[in-house]
């Protein structure tokens, strides 16, 4: 007896949401949803502000696998999809965390609203 072969797919809406984070060297990518931020900081100070992003700790081995293998590369740090980041990556990291700083307080405002709001749909002043 011979069995035809099955094939299944899944349905993925054309509205689906864009990975919350993710760092992209070409082909290789390490992508977090919101569920995967573990925390985010603000720290505001005189000559600017800072975004302090530390996802899970199951992600720590992906980003040392990652940034170990694009040593001296220069990476995309996106959020939303929307690129906010080209890191050049001088040693590998251990822990997925990511420190984002600007001299203009409005845009770590953004940015901050894109990580901590139900969607990543487009924020008021974007």
């Amino acid at each position: 007896m011979r069995l035809a072969p099955v094939f299944a797919l899944l349905a993925t809406p054309a509205w689906a949401e864009p990975p919350r984070l993710s760092l992209v060297f070409g082909a290789d990518r390490l992508d977090a949803q919101s569920a995967d931020i573990l925390s985010t900081r603000r720290i505001d100070e005189d000559r600017g502000s800072a975004l302090y992003i530390r996802l899970s700790p199951g992600f720590d081995a992906s980003m040392r696998v990652l940034t170990t293998a694009h040593v001296g590369d220069t990476g995309d740090l996106r959020i939303c999809a929307e690129t906010v980041l080209e890191p050049i990556i001088q040693a590998p990291i251990n822990e997925a965390v990511f420190v984002i700083t600007d001299t203009d307080p409005t845009r770590i405002d953004r940015l901050q609203a894109l990580l901590s709001g139900p969607t990543c749909a487009e924020v008021p002043g974007g």
